[in-house]
């Protein structure tokens, strides 16, 4: 026997037993929210007498169902096996299989994965002599997913010729499905709505069948997910939404957190719990957070409150520069190591991706073992490898695995038998890649040897230039490489790895502006980093976006890049809605730290490749902890600078914002400049 009292607090123990109407839990980040989840499924089953098949509980994601069933396993045993514990795709396929004849669905029907779903639509782009490089097969995907998951398609219909023939494609790739007996991802949720609302029977056999519904990570919820769940639990009112509106943050991916904000409005009598204790954070931690999130008003309103009393550590640091910014933060890992924390429970949170180089760089010199989580070291993602092969090829024209990458990407219409032929005279004659494709082209067809010429012509013309940064802009121009991207990924996709390749011109620029006499051979061996990324290890520090580090915790977080522009992004700073998701991802940033939290923001940057002034965010003054930390500079103090290195002070005139320092540094002789510049050694 469970007893709830005593394992639960009294606001999840009101979570837990309450049943009598629709019930929101509002559960704040480190309050127990699975275990609130998990407790009612123990609690409805041994209290309420239910049977476990007549309980469903949805999540967003594999690992949390399996995580759940193992959790509810412990507390009910056997009868975890019949629950309905699963996400929106495993449950709604379950009633596809019973019930899909009604939309014309045999029971034996396969699910076609994205692979193939792209393979199809080249295949009927191609058939229907729609030029791919104008609509991409890529974009048709993406715009028939973002129709199938409307309620349009839901209601059968037509959809509007958002783009040339994309009625044609759509229909044809529907016709496809239906003669190989395939559905895709998004039919399964929108086909089970659709035989809901068209089969009264079927959804008063289903609305009977659910004694109670559970739902967990309420906030992430689109509009076909609320809309499935509103229809199956309305009659009865047995459902509960666990989430937190303060951590919705997948606007971008069809989210609306207006679902769990207005959810007292779509349900009759709805009972609302909110969960405040947090049982990760310091007290200094939260109050930072709360002071955050208040400044939100599209949100229901909680105030979280500490469970511990331990101390907190919280700094705001001032850097100069991106560079400087990786030194402090590598330096305060080094410090923190020392003391005892594990390389695993240190965290460094950034707005985007492209934002990983420096850190990885900076930890890489100093051999200290890391992680990039959620993705692809910087230097190993494929439009950054892309570019370099380039950059590669014209440093040795021997290097055949560049030189195939980067003849071959972009297309350019220089097939494999073109590559063969140059490779062979290359091994015949013993000469270069580059002098056997001059070879090869004066000896082709017209076409063939046009496209050639073209080719070699852009690698030749990076001898103009010395500048590595200058080299990369020239690549990007001359093989119109952004418009590739494009063409062939999604929007929001496309324009992270245009970022990300504007951060790989910034890379060149920092390298140009910090080695006396920099050359092309250093560069590129100096981005010979990074491997890829899968699963969390106990060894190493953890890089990620703030969107991969949801759900998760550490003891010290490192807050990086708090400007505007960056975060917030530009983008958002006009429109009040995508500002306040901006302030819900700082938030879930700082929610993540237990007892550490490090906050960075330089004062330049560079953007696109060239250096600017940045301003601090605005969610820094919203935290209400000061921007910078007072040190003891004085005459003979070691400091160090990210552009001079290592260096002693001279003389200090002026205070505050004021002082100035002269230093000497080694290599470059007395430097005058600002003390804010300067790190303690």
């Amino acid at each position: 026997m469970i007893d709830f009292e005593k394992e639960l607090n009294n606001e999840q123990l009101e979570a837990v037993t309450y049943v009598d109407s629709p019930l929101l839990v509002l559960s704040g980040a480190g309050t127990g929210k699975t275990r609130v989840i998990t407790y009612k499924i123990a609690y409805l089953i041994e209290k309420q007498k239910m049977e476990s098949h007549r309980i469903m509980a949805v999540t967003f994601t594999n690992k949390a169902a399996d995580e759940m069933k193992k959790r509810v396993y412990s507390l009910v045993g056997d009868d975890a096996f019949n629950l309905w514990i699963g996400t929106f795709h495993s449950n709604t396929l379950r009633i596809l299989r019973r019930e899909g004849y009604i939309v014309d669905l045999p029971n034996n029907f396969t699910i076609i994965d994205q692979d193939d779903r792209l393979s199809l639509l080249r295949n009927i782009v191609k058939r229907l002599g729609i030029d791919d490089k104008k609509f991409s097969p890529k974009m048709y995907l993406h715009l028939i997913s973002n129709y199938k998951n409307s309620l349009d398609f839901v209601y059968r219909k037509e959809p509007e010729e958002i783009v040339h023939r994309f009625n044609d494609v759509f229909e044809n790739y529907q016709s496809e499905l239906k003669r190989s007996v395939q559905i895709d991802f998004d039919d399964m949720l929108a086909l089970t709505l659709r035989i809901f609302l068209e089969n009264r029977e079927i959804l008063d056999f289903y609305s009977n069948l659910f004694d109670y519904i559970l739902v967990d990570e309420f906030q992430d919820t689109n509009s076909i997910q609320f809309n499935f769940l509103k229809i199956l639990a309305e009659r009865k009112g047995n459902i509960c939404v666990v989430g937190d509106d303060d951590q919705s943050i997948y606007g971008w991916r069809g989210a609306e957190v207006g679902n769990i904000v207005n959810f007292d409005k779509h349900f009759d009598n709805v009972k609302i719990v909110k969960l405040e204790r947090n049982y990760r954070s310091a007290p200094a931690i939260l109050y930072v957070a709360n002071n955050l999130i208040r400044n939100n008003s599209f949100r229901k309103g909680k105030n979280l409150q500490p469970h511990h009393n331990f101390d907190a550590k919280i700094e705001v640091k001032r850097c100069y520069d991106e560079r400087d910014e990786a030194e402090f933060v590598v330096k305060q890992i080094d410090k923190i190591v020392k003391e005892g924390v594990s390389l695993s429970d240190i965290a460094v949170l950034y707005r985007t991706n492209a934002q990983s180089r420096n850190f990885e760089v900076a930890l890489n010199r100093r051999g200290i073992p890391y992680q990039v989580i959620g993705g692809i070291s910087f230097y190993q993602r494929k439009e950054i490898k892309d570019i370099l092969s380039y950059l590669r090829f014209f440093n040795n024209f021997y290097d055949m695995a560049s030189f195939i990458r980067c003849v071959k990407t972009p297309p350019r219409g220089i097939g494999d038998k073109t590559i063969e032929k140059i490779i062979s005279v290359m091994n015949k004659e013993g000469v270069s890649a580059f002098d056997a494709a001059k070879m090869v082209a004066r000896e082709s067809s017209k076409n063939v040897a046009k496209r050639l010429f073209e080719f070699i012509d852009l690698i030749d013309g990076l001898n103009q230039f010395d500048k590595i940064s200058e080299m990369i802009s020239y690549i990007v121009e001359k093989t119109n490489y952004e418009e590739y991207i494009k063409q062939f990924e999604e929007v929001y996709v496309a324009d992270k790895r245009i970022n990300n390749i504007a951060e790989l011109i910034n890379s060149a620029v920092a390298y140009e502006e910090t080695v006396q006499e920099p050359n092309l051979g250093d560069f590129l061996s100096s981005t010979t980093l990074q491997t890829s990324v899968d699963e969390m290890d106990d060894g190493s520090i953890k890089l990620m976006t703030i969107h991969s580090a949801k759900g998760l915790e550490f003891d010290t977080v490192f807050l990086v890049g708090l400007e505007n522009g960056l975060f917030p992004l530009y983008s958002s700073m006009d429109e009040e809605l995508e500002l306040e998701e901006e302030r819900r991802l700082c938030y879930v940033g700082v929610t993540r730290a237990k007892k550490r939290l490090f906050v960075t923001y330089a004062d330049t940057r560079i953007v696109y490749g060239r250096r600017q002034e940045m301003e601090p965010s605005i969610f820094l003054d919203e935290m209400r902890v000061a921007k910078g930390v007072e040190k003891e500079f004085k005459d003979g103090k070691k400091v160090f600078h990210s552009k001079f290195g290592r260096g002693m002070i001279i003389s200090i005139k002026g205070s505050g914002e004021d002082a100035k320092a002269d230093v000497f540094f080694e290599k470059f002789g007395i430097k005058k400049m600002a003390l804010k510049f300067l790190e303690l050694i």
